[in-house]
């Protein structure tokens, strides 16, 4: 799983890798539908895992602004 995740992150094909934690996380909710109490809760706490990794997997801010075109019309070119 490792191998797969660091093979992922130098791809740059990190959607592949949270969709299939998002798949997971609904599974495990469809799953604790019709568990017994124990494992609803287990099945749940799983699918919340599931999803913080998902969150944490997603591009930040600094990411999301460096990916974003400047905007360079109508200024200086000197430092």
């Amino acid at each position: 799983m490792r191998h797969a995740k660091i093979q992922c992150i130098i791809s740059g094909d990190i959607s592949v890798d949270m969709n299939f934690l998002k798949a997971q996380a609904e599974r495990c909710r469809l799953l604790a539908e019709s568990a017994d109490e124990f494992t609803k809760r287990r099945l749940l706490d799983l699918a919340a895992h599931y999803d913080k990794r998902v969150k944490a997997a997603a591009p930040s801010v600094a990411t999301r602004f460096l990916k974003a075109p400047l905007n360079t019309k109508g200024t200086s070119t000197q430092v």
